[in-house]
């Protein structure tokens, strides 16, 4: 089914990227779907999930009797002895045995074991199983968790490049215009040769910087590439929705939904679940066992007479035993010791992710409250910046103000446009990073 709706999906894309030369137009939403569909992390993970559900079978399957069945057929033959012994008639030396003999013999059979008590093993094994699947699930949700966190980073920091790379343009376009001014302004003598020399500077200056935009945005897209399985060289383009998100959660929510949906967290307590089973299967070893059998067996040198089967030529038996170990050398003590550290050590693990996401969550929320106040302030910094280039640039066409001052205006300006799109795509980014934090981030 998952691939069926896959096939589909890559039908509604134009078969992404690579497929006739066209590029495909993705939201954030599709890149997600696609990473859940080909990460490599994923289906490794659902593999494990698939896994752990077999252990689940299989320590079922200890409930049940064991039931087995044997058919047979055999043909032997022995030959002369070449032991002798006397003849009591005739007191000669004759062979025991003086002729082959040849035999035939075949059967069939049946029996069954059936445990019924052996310390609680099979039910310890069978609660540590359950423990280690749920783990395993959970284990594979934070995978999704953590897949979904990165696309969603590199979705951003590949629209960020963008916009920077637009930056970049637009200030090469104005460093061109200056300097086309000063050696205008140069040549009827308005201005100094300085001028001139400082506009070629700033002008190389942003060339550099176009030159680097482009390669991050480069390796943005790959990235990007890279977690949805694609190729590192595949051009897709991403869809920008311009929008600023709002969450709205107080701290202590946050923490409430952390310690209650956090993947890491229940899949170690889930770990401790299973621990402390594994001490009881230990435990259970020191008991004694209780199991029940039955047998039905029938014998004939002539298979033919099958037909017989339950008349004649039969045998069964039934019973039920006890076992008490005894000694085992020092193995038992062993195992329990080794369960009963390894109970206090996914114990000592799960307070410790208990802390860790903890300080996750709080550093995720007070990232997102730094974040979404920047906005506001570099929102500012370019209208001011904006304005302050307008008034240098008109100064500098006047001869009233200085190549140096319009310089420092226009990069001003750059790196106002910088810091705006960079906040506003942190904060996209610190959202998600909470979310991931409460373990409620969605596809």
């Amino acid at each position: 089914m998952k691939q069926y709706l896959f096939i589909v999906m890559l039908t509604i894309f134009g078969f992404i990227v690579g497929v006739y030369g066209q590029e495909a137009q993705l939201t954030v939403d599709d890149c997600v779907e696609i990473a859940l569909e080909q990460n490599p992390d994923i289906i490794r993970g659902e593999f494990t999930v698939k896994m752990a559900g077999k252990d689940v079978t299989v320590a079922m399957s200890n409930f049940l009797p064991y039931v087995s069945s044997s058919l047979q057929y055999s043909h032997s033959v022995v030959g002369p002895s070449s032991a002798l012994r006397i003849d009591p008639q005739t007191g000669i030396l004759v062979p025991i045995q003086p002729n082959e003999i040849a035999s035939w013999s075949s059967s069939i059979g049946i029996s069954i074991n059936q445990t019924i008590f052996n310390g609680g093993y099979n039910l310890f094994n069978y609660s540590r199983s359950r423990a280690l699947q749920k783990s395993a699930e959970y284990i594979f949700e934070n995978t999704k968790q953590t897949v979904i966190f990165v696309v969603k980073e590199r979705y951003y920091n590949l629209l960020a490049a963008e916009k920077l790379l637009g930056v970049a343009e637009e200030t090469l376009l104005s460093s061109e215009e200056s300097y086309k001014r000063a050696e205008a302004l140069f040549e009827v003598g308005k201005t100094s040769k300085s001028d001139v020399l400082k506009a070629e500077v700033q002008l190389g200056t942003s060339q550099l910087n176009l030159i680097q935009s482009q390669n991050s945005l480069s390796i943005a897209r790959a990235s990007l590439n890279h977690i949805l399985g694609f190729d590192v060289d595949d051009q897709i383009q991403v869809v920008d929705d311009l929008e600023v998100p709002e969450i709205e959660v107080s701290y202590e929510d946050a923490v409430e939904n952390t310690f209650l949906y956090h993947p890491s967290l229940i899949s170690r307590e889930f770990d401790v679940k299973a621990s402390k089973a594994g001490v009881g299967m230990s435990i259970s070893q020191y008991l004694p066992s209780v199991s029940a059998f039955y047998g039905y067996n029938w014998r004939h040198k002539d298979f033919g007479m099958v037909n017989n089967l339950f008349d004649s030529d039969y045998s069964w038996y039934m019973g039920v035993s006890l076992s008490l170990p005894i000694f085992q050398g020092f193995s038992r003590i062993a195992n329990l010791s080794r369960a009963k550290l390894n109970y206090q050590s996914s114990v000592e693990a799960f307070e410790q992710i208990k802390r860790d996401v903890a300080l996750e969550v709080k550093q995720a929320y007070f990232d997102v409250e730094q974040s979404k106040k920047s906005i506001e302030v570099t929102r500012n910094q370019v209208t001011s910046a904006e304005e302050d280039l307008r008034l240098n640039t008109e100064k500098y066409n006047l001869g009233s103000g200085t190549m140096l001052e319009l310089i420092d205006a226009q990069v001003s300006y750059a790196t106002a446009q910088s810091d705006y799109i960079q906040s506003l795509y942190a904060y996209k980014k610190a959202i998600a990073r909470l979310e991931q934090a409460m373990g409620t981030l969605e596809e």
